[in-house]
């Protein structure tokens, strides 16, 4: 079980005695709390936000289920449009100024529309190893979560052209697998450094071997998880939380 675990415990039991637990939150979009997309008045690419209903706050309600007089701080520091190269770059400034009790880290679709498929790999990995060992050298505990799949093909609810562009960029990521190379990437630079993984990717794999049609589990039909889908995040959180 994760120390984070027991300083729940320990707040839960005397919380006038030990200081809030925090959990902080990097990454992209998903992690941001964005959902639709749309055109704004300014002919740009834009999205509906909805934080409280991203995992980051899903994840800190499901702990305040069983510590109620403890539920976690959240830092939320999701930014949209976001890589790990720049996650790295912000660590501190967003992230480890608050002194979490937890960095829960989650990057790559971005990193995975880089055209340069070998030299983006590269740069992922000393990214994501650069941001595990500045979170561990802070005193906090790291965790990994891998990301949810992106479209698959183009859906016919897109009808700007730019969103079509983009829906077919990122489907020939997803289905040729370059998204699962920086997934394996991620995984091993976590496994190298002993850091836990919540691997939100294999099941979305699982549920593609199913048969489920998964760009319908995306709200903007190519790379944001509908609100349900980010309870696959939380469970994947919760069963590494609670490994003993």
């Amino acid at each position: 079980m994760m120390k984070i675990m027991r300083r729940l415990k320990l707040r839960q039991e005397a919380f006038a005695n030990h200081r809030p637990v925090v959990i902080s939150f990097l990454g992209d979009s998903v992690t941001h709390g964005c959902f639709e997309v749309f055109i704004n008045e300014h002919g740009k690419i834009d999205s509906f936000c909805r934080a409280e209903k991203a995992y980051p706050y899903l994840l800190a309600n499901e702990l305040g289920k069983l510590f109620p007089n403890a539920r976690p701080s959240v830092i939320n520091a999701g930014v949209a449009g976001d890589n790990a190269v720049n996650g790295r770059k912000r660590l501190e400034r967003d992230v480890l100024f608050a002194s979490p009790d937890l960095v829960i880290v989650n990057f790559g679709l971005n990193d995975s529309a880089n055209p340069d498929v070998e030299g983006g790999l590269k740069a992922y990995d000393q990214a994501m190893r650069g941001i595990f060992e500045s979170v561990l050298a802070s005193g906090a505990e790291c965790m990994l979560v891998t990301p949810n799949f992106m479209c698959k093909y183009v859906s016919y609810h897109l009808a700007d052209e730019k969103l079509i562009s983009i829906a077919k960029a990122v489907a020939k990521v997803q289905n040729e697998g370059i998204l699962k190379k920086y997934v394996e990437c991620a995984k091993k630079a976590a496994k190298d450094m002993n850091i836990p993984v919540a691997d939100a990717y294999s099941v979305w794999e699982s549920l593609e071997k199913t048969g489920a049609d998964t760009t319908k589990m995306l709200s903007n039909d190519i790379n944001h998880p509908t609100e349900e889908m980010h309870r696959i995040f939380v469970n994947e959180i919760m069963r590494v939380l609670l490994e003993g």
